[in-house]
């Protein structure tokens, strides 16, 4: 992706929108993008462009929207799959269904699947069940 261009919905345009809530960490950010590389290469293709046209600037460990990237951002309007978490100001996440466990059925047995557990292991000349009796082989 271009980041040089700020385009509507572009990663680089949720950035922006993200910033808007207030500061955020370069790995808040890259989860909100959805950027698979590592944080060094993120920092390094998406935040140094933005901070290259003025967009953005460093704040400690985290990055702040700049007053030209609040006109980028009234310009381009608010992005699309940034939302706010539970209210919190820092916690920005795109939108994704939730995955509820308890919604999925176990899964399916295949008959014989335990026949296993009625033999006895063999160890030497003994048969050891699982019922914790013991046998001595006999005739070998």
């Amino acid at each position: 992706m271009n980041t040089g261009k700020v385009v509507a919905n572009a990663g680089s345009h949720r950035i922006l929108y993200a910033l808007s809530f207030g500061s955020c960490t370069s790995k808040e950010l890259k989860n909100i993008v959805g950027a698979i590389n590592s944080l060094a290469r993120f920092d390094g293709e998406y935040m140094e462009r933005l901070v290259s046209n003025g967009f953005v600037k460093r704040f400690g460990e985290g990055w702040l929207l700049t007053p030209s990237g609040e006109e980028k951002l009234e310009e381009l309007g608010p992005a699309r799959g940034v939302r706010r978490r539970n209210g919190q100001k820092h916690q920005l996440l795109m939108d994704r269904p939730n995955y509820d466990p308890k919604m999925d059925m176990p899964p399916p047995m295949r008959p014989g699947a335990e026949d296993f557990l009625k033999y006895p292991s063999r160890v030497g000349n003994y048969l050891y069940y699982r019922d914790g009796r013991v046998e001595q082989v006999k005739g070998e």
